[in-house]
């Protein structure tokens, strides 16, 4: 009687042990990154660095763009959430961190930072809207950067007052970016006259 039991045990046992064999051997990969490609030995050795120096705002652009290709926003925003106060001082990281909260549908988060771009970027530059409340950023600023910054910002605007959270496939999201480059060649025009 008990060689039948202990058969029926290592039946099951063996059953168990196949079932999981063969559920490890089917399933899908955990990522969607080839491990022999050079684009996956790029990211690692990007993390790698970023895990070395959070203080390394090139490293730390340079990975959140990577994970923003990707379609990995949550990535960037640990990524740039991550990095140290000065690096987050720099209007490009925040424009990256707009952008990744942007693809999340984190609009109301997404349009705050990116008017802190914007606005350390204006400051930077010392245009006409800066704050002479916020101090100098160390970190330059073009007036390319502020342009794209701006169209940016009111884009996020629009979508965070008109309740968009998927910039995909929610139409109006276009339509925001249509007014805000709609709005800069206005601007831009009536500056040059």
């Amino acid at each position: 009687m008990s060689t039948t039991l202990e058969t029926k045990v290592s039946l099951v046992l063996l059953g168990t042990l196949g079932a999981l064999w063969a559920g490890g051997t089917l399933a899908e990969p955990a990522a969607a990154l080839d491990p022999a490609e050079v684009a996956t030995d790029e990211l690692a050795a990007l993390e790698d660095a970023f895990a070395l120096d959070r203080g390394n705002g090139r490293v730390a652009r340079e990975l959140a763009d990577r994970y923003l290709e990707l379609h990995a926003p949550r990535q960037a925003v640990a990524v740039l959430s991550n990095t140290t106060s000065s690096v987050r001082e720099d209007p490009a990281i925040l424009h990256r961190l707009a952008m990744a909260y942007e693809e999340t549908g984190r609009m109301s988060d997404a349009a705050a930072t990116a008017r802190l771009a914007r606005a350390r970027c204006a400051r930077a530059l010392g245009t006409g809207d800066a704050s002479d409340v916020t101090p100098v950023p160390e970190h330059p600023c073009t007036e390319r950067t502020y342009a794209s910054l701006d169209v940016h910002a009111s884009a996020l605007g629009h979508m965070a007052r008109w309740g968009v959270t998927d910039v995909q496939r929610d139409e109006r999201a276009r339509q925001a970016y249509v007014l805000a480059v709609r709005s800069a060649r206005i601007v831009s025009a009536s500056a040059e006259h």
